[in-house]
Formats: structure tokens, C-alpha cells, sequence
């Protein structure tokens, strides 16, 4: 994922989904090849969420402006 400025969101909800879905595993005693393998697992689905979470936004930014949902945009303002 190319990260430009603005992005920070899309992370910090990717951050939190990941910590919350994997509290139960970070509590729990874990050997430094364990420790390892959790941490770039953890770290491959903030990559992925965050991805997912911008991928979401743009699609619904281009709707929203498109023809049929300028309209409605502009009423929403």
C-alpha cells in the first residue's frame, strides 16, 4: 500500500481492529518464535485492513461523486 498523507486514519482504524480481534493472544505467554511470527502476522493485517479500509472510502468518495450521487452529496452538505 502506497501511503500518502491523509492515510493516518485508514492505520489508526487498522491498528485498533487488530489489537481488539487479537486481545485474547496478547495476554497470553507466548516463546520469542512464537513472539515473531504474532508480531508479522499482526503486522501483515494492518497492512491488509488498512488497505481494505482505503480501498472502501475511495469507492464510496467516487460514488458519492459521481453524476447520480452529486445530488444527493450536494443535499447532504
Amino acid at each position: 500500500m502506497k501511503v500518502s498523507q491523509g492515510d493516518e486514519h485508514f492505520f489508526e482504524l487498522a491498528i485498533q481492529t487488530v489489537l481488539h480481534n487479537n486481545k485474547h493472544r496478547l495476554h497470553a505467554p507466548l516463546n520469542s518464535g512464537e513472539d515473531d511470527l504474532f508480531l508479522q502476522d499482526m503486522s501483515r493485517e494492518i497492512m491488509q485492513k488498512a488497505q481494505t479500509f482505503k480501498t472502501i472510502t475511495d469507492a464510496a468518495i467516487r460514488e458519492l461523486e459521481s453524476d447520480s450521487g452529486a445530488a444527493w452529496w450536494e443535499d447532504a452538505r
